[in-house]
């Protein structure tokens, strides 16, 4: 599927350090919009704020981070879905879970009804919310320790968002200051089960990156 757009990104950054910040903040909102009057084959805007903040708790390297994302979506002429809803994209349509996002959940497989395939597969939405709460601590030298709940939720379309409908997670992890940037291990656990593609959900999630989670 051919997409012609044109998009705006505009950003605010006060962070004191870029790969492992110790106070600031960390403002974006991009924008964009798609439309046949500009070659693309399907027609739809998108708005994607998010907000991120860090205070250092006076002690080095112990951080207070917080996070909040969302994203609205409006398809005009796009394909329909099999049930009759027009939607957009699935390139340009929003997923959460995973290591940077709600991390008591496998990459992609957090979605309230419509957004996730009997089967289990990740279909995405029109319209997202994510928030996130961290306390990093130092340990033993480069070693660091951080206990985080991460919240949110996809939903098909933006009306369909509901505060019953959030999930959640809580989890600790381990953080190596690295040369390359902290080497992180976290291991989130689901606040609520649900069964998905006939299984329930696993309990817990192990994630291993490079970088903040934000």
């Amino acid at each position: 599927m051919r997409i012609s757009a044109f998009s705006l990104a505009l950003a605010r950054d006060t962070r004191d350090d870029v790969v492992d910040p110790q106070g600031g903040t960390f403002l974006t909102a991009d924008g964009t919009v798609a439309a046949r009057a500009i070659g693309s084959e399907v027609g739809f805007s998108k708005v994607f704020v998010t907000g991120f903040i860090y205070r250092n708790l006076g002690h080095p390297h112990l951080v207070f981070a917080g996070g909040l994302r969302l994203g609205v979506a409006n398809p005009f002429g796009a394909q329909p879905s099999d049930d009759g809803i027009d939607v957009v994209p699935a390139s340009e349509r929003f997923f959460a879970g995973g290591d940077t996002t709600i991390r008591g959940f496998a990459l992609d497989s957090v979605g309230a009804t419509g957004t996730i395939s009997p089967l289990g597969f990740p279909i995405g939405g029109d319209a997202v919310v994510i928030l996130n709460g961290e306390l990093r601590a130092p340990v033993w030298r480069d070693l660091g320790a951080a206990a985080f709940i991460d919240g949110g939720n996809v939903f098909l379309q933006p009306s369909e968002f509901a505060i019953h409908e959030l999930r959640g997670s809580v989890g600790f992890g381990l953080r190596y200051r690295s040369p390359l940037g902290p080497i992180r291990v976290d291991l989130g656990f689901k606040l609520d089960r649900r069964e998905v593609g006939g299984r329930l959900e696993p309990r817990t999630a192990l994630h291993f990156s490079i970088g903040q989670a934000f």
